[in-house]
């Protein structure tokens, strides 16, 4: 679904997740209350990207804090890919958090999102997970080149050069054959990532 009736689903979806958590208690229940909460941070997330301006920002917040709840239970030694999808997706989230707010509260939360992609990537290897690997690369790339955006000189040179490689890294998986539409999306990053380098160059 698209526009009005997508919001409305999303907003149903999240009536129900917050109506579990009034049961699925962290002292009672905490796989199912981090689960839960993980459900409902994606929900905020898509609700945002359906909303306008001042609409998504409070949605992306909640969808933050939802997903940093979530890692409190579902950690890394016992649930190692939960946590890394969770850190993929709260890394999503504070790039479309960053986008929203732009200027210099833009430049803190890019950086805990890039820590939060880097964090995913320990686990989600491009052996193991392949798909899982290129979609973060593909969200750390965004990052990076969202922080070169807001930085100057030799910073914003190293944050574009690892914007590429992380973009190249995912176009190893996100073929045009077996992925088209994100082959043509990285793509496209990717040449606006280059061009931006080579004109800091000149």
């Amino acid at each position: 679904s698209q526009g009005a009736e997508a919001m409305r689903l999303f907003g149903e979806a999240n009536t129900a997740f917050r109506a579990a958590l009034e049961v699925y208690s962290r002292e009672q229940f905490p796989n199912d209350w981090a689960r839960t909460q993980g459900n409902l941070g994606a929900a905020l997330g898509n609700q945002a990207k359906q909303s306008q301006g001042a609409e998504a920002a409070p949605l992306l917040v909640e969808a933050v804090k939802a997903f940093r709840a979530s890692l409190e239970v579902l950690t890394r030694d016992e649930f190692p890919q939960d946590w890394a999808t969770l850190q993929t997706r709260l890394g999503t989230a504070l790039v479309d958090q960053a986008i929203e707010r732009q200027g210099v509260e833009a430049a803190p939360l890019l950086v805990e999102a890039v820590t939060a992609f880097r964090a995913a990537l320990e686990v989600q290897t491009r052996d193991q997970l392949p798909q899982d690997w290129a979609k973060t690369q593909h969200g750390l790339g965004v990052a990076l080149f969202d922080l070169a955006r807001q930085s100057q000189g030799a910073k914003a040179a190293r944050f574009l050069e690892e914007a590429i490689t992380a973009y190249r890294a995912a176009l190893e998986i996100y073929t045009f054959e077996g992925f088209p539409s994100m082959n043509r999306g990285v793509s496209n990053n990717l040449a606006l990532a280059e061009q931006a380098l080579q004109k800091l160059h000149q």
